[in-house]
């Protein structure tokens, strides 16, 4: 598993707050300043610069860039507790300088859900089947699309201009027309899933959901592991590898080099 910030982690299975799906590129923020809490949330660094360290700053405007497309900005904020009616985007910022979590996203879902703010997921490294050796670059990959629903229609002409229409899907050719709502549009991202993305995914979001107020809120593993991705994929970074049974009686251990992964993988 990748590394998740210690502020993410205070988030996980409350009740209004939900972990970041694939179509959401921004990063979230890891400074709470004052007395608004930002700190593990995704948030615009636009808006709330302050919430991002300097070193997390840049990533953190040019990753806003990718998806500030699925994200309504409306004037006064929006309530917690309502749907917000009307929204033609997956995600609502939160504008109103009232508000704790001023800055910051939520998935509505085109004004379905009551807003959920939205917070770091796992982000799985790779998934090794136990007592065999693992070669990160024989792995058997499905591709698959993540989409999100999106009304253009309903947005202002700024709104639409920010929509980078590469990533628009219309799917109109394989629906019938009766299931089609007027003027919707499916936004995608690839999704790269290994023989065990699935069942492991479920597992561990099965398991949060046990000791969760609420479903969305357990959703913490969204998409498949990196190395799925190929060559990009196999950074070798920092990774908390958790095992299937214990090595010099532990459970758990933390890869810090690129040696120290491939002996792991050897001797999985």
């Amino acid at each position: 598993m990748r590394k998740t910030g210690r502020a993410t982690i205070s988030w996980i299975g409350r009740r209004g707050y939900t972990g970041k799906r694939a179509d959401m590129k921004a990063k979230t923020a890891n400074l709470d300043v004052g007395h608004y809490s930002t700190a593990g949330l995704v948030c615009s660094p636009l808006l709330r610069p302050e919430a991002f360290t300097a070193n997390r700053l840049g990533d953190a405007r040019k990753e806003w860039l990718k998806s500030c497309h699925l994200i309504t900005v409306p004037p006064n904020g929006f309530d917690d507790d309502r749907q917000p009616i009307g929204c033609h985007t997956p995600y609502m910022l939160q504008t109103n300088p009232q508000h704790r979590h001023y800055g910051c996203v939520a998935l509505v879902e085109m004004g379905l859900l009551v807003p959920r703010y939205v917070h770091g997921d796992y982000d799985l490294y790779a998934l090794i089947p136990a007592n065999q050796p693992f070669d990160p670059t024989k792995l058997s990959v499905r591709q698959s699309s993540l989409v999100s629903t999106m009304s253009p229609q309903g947005l202002s002409m700024n709104e639409r201009a920010r929509m980078p229409t590469m990533n628009l899907q219309h799917n109109h050719d394989s629906l019938p027309a009766s299931l089609i709502p007027h003027g919707q549009t499916h936004t995608s991202v690839l999704n790269f899933e290994g023989p065990l993305s699935f069942q492991v995914a479920n597992y561990i979001n099965v398991r949060i959901c046990n000791t969760s107020p609420d479903l969305l809120g357990a959703l913490m593993v969204n998409h498949g592991e990196q190395v799925n991705i190929g060559a990009k994929g196999l950074t070798c970074e920092p990774v908390l590898a958790i095992m299937s049974r214990q090595r010099h009686g532990q459970s758990a251990c933390i890869l810090n080099t690129q040696e120290a992964h491939e002996e792991f993988y050897r001797n999985a």
